[in-house]
């Protein structure tokens, strides 16, 4: 994080005036602007005041010290109708990122940390929109190269920015030269990394062990984590769903079938709202529900409708999610991976063992199926490791 972010967050939380109040202080501004200097003309051309010599004296002081005392309350209109950088990402935040229909709530809180960071690192050197340059924006992006951060990091974070700076050349006018400024940095795209079937086993081992705890009530809830945690890692394994459709999930997108006592179980369907709003039906198969209904029975009581919570008893969310697989990750072996490596997994099982490209693209909710095909040589090497392993 950049040096000043912290006060500046605070700063942000304050009242910011409205992007149409912004633009009629800037229409003030311009009238008053524009006032000024036709009387300034006149008065150059003339020598007399533009109302005429009986008030010349109202307009012209003989004394520097009354001249400027007159001047001080048009520079105060003048910098009062400014935009600061504050107000203006206020107004982004508010309405420019209100017309980004198809951003995911996280896409939206990422915009606004990265611009936020900017506008901290900035606040030691300009105020206001007008004072924005290409220096602006090409100074902080060798800043963050000179801190090490990593490609992906400043790829994004330049797209954050170049967002922010299209917001303001369209609403504030800003000259259009301020976009070339920003580069945004060739990400190559790693492989995907799925997880070995000894792997993913070995994650829901882990997840599911409960430790010795002295108190009964502490046995509970240490049986109802694991029981959850499970139930996480089966739902992504076996859907292949996003972190945050997961966490966003509530009973009533739920549908199980009923329980049958010494029957195997059978599968069901969950309802996943995309990206954008769009909802999906996917389906369930019967170790997803199993791992669901498990937990269900032990979930605690609590007023919040999500599916998965934390201790509290409220939902639980994505970095809760992300702490808890790296703990049951360092636990089984494979401390590299991440919750996305579930993900990966889910994809490369079932176009490994033929199922249609398409209904795979439906539970990932990838928009193109030109997106699976990075897939092509992970497949491909299992299939060379299937050969090998089952070899005659």
């Amino acid at each position: 994080m950049f040096p000043g972010e912290e006060p500046l967050y605070s700063q942000l939380k304050d009242y910011y005036p409205t992007w149409q109040q912004e633009e009629a202080r800037r229409g003030e501004q311009e009238k008053l602007a524009k006032l000024v200097a036709h009387m300034e003309q006149t008065k150059q051309h003339s020598g007399v005041s533009p109302l005429g010599e009986d008030h010349a004296g109202a307009i012209a002081p003989q004394h520097p010290s009354a001249f400027a005392q007159s001047q001080a309350p048009t520079q105060r209109a003048q910098e009062q109708a400014r935009v600061t950088i504050s107000a203006a990402l206020e107004d982004f935040a508010s309405h420019g990122l209100a017309n980004r229909a198809r951003a995911s709530e996280n896409t939206r809180k990422s915009y606004l940390l990265d611009l936020r960071q900017w506008a901290a690192w900035a606040a030691a050197r300009i105020t206001y929109v007008d004072e924005i340059t290409v220096e602006s924006f090409t100074r902080y992006q060798l800043a963050m190269e000179t801190q090490g951060l990593k490609l992906s990091t400043r790829h994004r974070k330049a797209a954050s920015l170049r967002v922010f700076a299209h917001f303001l050349v369209r609403h504030y006018g800003l000259d259009p030269e301020l976009l070339d400024a920003i580069v945004l940095h060739e990400v190559p795209e790693k492989d995907p990394q799925p997880l070995k079937e000894s792997q993913y086993k070995a994650l829901l081992f882990e997840a599911g062990q409960v430790k010795s705890q002295d108190k009964p009530e502490s046995r509970a809830k240490a049986r109802s984590l694991a029981l959850r945690n499970v139930a996480i890692i089966q739902v992504l394994l076996q859907t292949g769903i996003r972190l945050s459709e997961l966490t966003a999930l509530t009973l009533d997108d739920l549908d199980l079938p009923p329980e049958r006592r010494g029957a195997k179980a059978e599968g069901g369907s969950v309802r996943v709202t995309r990206k954008g709003g769009d909802e999906k039906l996917l389906a369930l198969n019967s170790k997803a529900v199993e791992a669901i209904r498990a937990y269900l029975k032990v979930r605690p009581q609590s007023q919040a409708r999500h599916v998965f919570l934390a201790r509290s008893g409220e939902p639980l969310t994505n970095r809760a999610v992300q702490k808890m697989f790296k703990t049951v990750a360092a636990r089984a072996g494979v401390k590299w991976s991440h919750v996305h490596n579930l993900r990966a997994t889910h994809v490369t099982y079932h176009l490994a063992h033929g199922t249609n490209i398409v209904e795979v693209q439906k539970n990932t909710g990838h928009r193109n199926l030109k997106t699976l095909q990075k897939y092509a040589g992970v497949v491909d090497q299992y299939y060379r490791e299937a050969m090998e392993k089952n070899a005659l």
